[in-house]
């Protein structure tokens, strides 16, 4: 009971806080009186037949359309049509009487979408004569030529610097190295060795499957000949000396 006695004092208390605006007293609406129009008297007529027709044909700017329309009072027919951008040809034909508006939508030829190619009108290029100046006859200005009388700049007295001169080197002549020429080396001579003759299968064998002789490739002769050729190089006495004791061993072994 307590908690709802201060909940009221504090509502009163916070509503005391708040200004008092009085309500604002707004205008009477204005009464007008309501128009009086007079009644209708003569305008209704009775349907009359009619019939119109046109068109219109510009290449130009490819307008083609065109309307037409027939009544007889209580029935109305007509068509229009109308050439869309694609090319084909739209009708309509269409009929209205009390029973409302039926109408017949018809699209004549196909659809095509060629490239628009405008055509601009041939101008012939102007032609303008060249502008003739009068030239301008002005005497070139003719100016003096100055004359400055060269400067005249004093001598250093510097003394000319010697320089010492040294005699050309010379280098001792050594002789030229004479080297010691070594004799030709001798070899053996061996005899051809000698092979028993075969038996007689070994002869059939080779009777029947002869063997033909290995032919030499050059580069195997050419290799040859080298090796030919450096041993008849001259050799020193030391090396000469193996082979010649070598030499005489093997003719006393002959």
């Amino acid at each position: 009971m307590k908690f709802v006695i201060i909940a009221a004092l504090v509502a009163v208390a916070l509503a005391s806080d708040r200004p008092y605006y009085p309500k604002p007293a707004y205008y009477p609406k204005p009464a007008y009186p309501s128009p009086a129009y007079p009644a209708a008297d003569g305008y209704d007529y009775a349907p009359m037949p009619y019939s119109f027709d046109w068109a219109v044909l510009d290449q130009a700017s490819y307008n083609d359309f065109g309307h037409k329309e027939t009544s007889d009072g209580n029935v109305v027919t007509g068509t229009y049509y109308v050439v869309l951008p694609d090319g084909r040809r739209q009708v309509v034909t269409y009929k209205a009487d009390d029973y409302g508006y039926v109408a017949d939508v018809k699209y004549e030829g196909e659809a095509t979408y060629p490239e628009y190619k405008p055509a601009y009108p041939a101008y012939p290029k102007p032609a303008y004569a060249p502008p003739a100046y009068p030239k301008p006859t002005y005497s070139a200005p003719a100016y003096p030529k100055p004359t400055y009388a060269p400067p005249a700049y004093p001598k250093a007295s510097y003394p000319e610097p010697s320089y010492p001169s040294y005699p050309r080197p010379s280098y001792p002549a050594y002789p030229r190295p004479a080297y010691p020429s070594y004799p030709r080396p001798s070899y053996p001579s061996y005899p051809k060795p000698s092979y028993p003759f075969p038996s007689t299968t070994e002869a059939a064998i080779e009777a029947a499957a002869p063997v033909k002789e290995a032919e030499i490739p050059a580069e195997a002769i050419t290799e040859d000949a080298e090796a030919a050729v450096a041993v008849t190089e001259p050799i020193g006495e030391a090396a000469a000396a193996p082979i010649a004791s070598e030499a005489e061993s093997s003719t006393d072994a002959a």
